[in-house]
C-alpha cells in the first residue's frame, strides 16, 4: 500500500506539537511528534501529517526551499513504516543548509528520530 503525504498547514497544530509533544534532535533535524487523537469516518486514526519549518535565518527562499524538498524526499522514504494517528514536525537545522548533504542522509537521522520517538509500526516486517 503506497501512503500519501498528507501536509500540516494549521498554525495552532505546530503550536501544540511543540508544546506537548515528544522531540528528538540531531544533526539535521528536529523531530517532534503529538498523537492525533481525531479519527475518520471508520473510526480509525488519521493519515498522519507532516509539518515542515525551515528558519528565515539560516538561508535566503532557494536553499529554504531545497531544503524542503531534501526533508520531504526524506520523510517519504520513512513513510510506508510510521504509524498513523500522528502530527509530526520537521524543523531544519544549520547542517542541513550544507550542499553535500542529500536526501538520504537526511533519512537516515529520521529514521533514527522516528524510533527514537516510538513512530515506526513494528508490525511491519520491513527491516532496513
Amino acid at each position: 500500500m503506497v501512503k500519501k503525504l498528507y501536509p500540516l498547514c494549521e498554525n495552532h497544530l505546530f503550536s501544540k506539537a511543540y508544546r506537548k509533544g515528544k522531540s528528538d534532535v540531531n544533526k539535521y533535524v528536529a523531530v517532534y511528534a503529538l498523537k492525533n487523537y481525531r479519527k475518520d469516518a471508520s473510526g480509525r486514526p488519521e493519515a498522519t501529517r507532516l509539518g515542515i519549518t525551515v528558519n528565515r535565518k539560516l538561508g535566503k527562499a532557494a536553499k529554504r526551499s531545497r531544503v524542503k524538498r531534501i526533508i520531504r524526499a526524506a520523510y517519504r522514504e520513512n513513510l510506508a513504516d510510521l504509524k498513523n494517528g500522528y502530527i509530526i514536525i520537521v524543523a531544519a537545522r544549520g547542517a542541513a543548509f550544507d550542499k553535500k548533504v542529500k536526501s538520504t542522509d537526511i533519512a537516515v537521522k529520521l529514521r533514527k528520530s522516528f524510533e527514537n520517538l516510538g513512530l515506526l509500526d513494528v508490525s511491519l516486517n520491513n527491516v532496513k
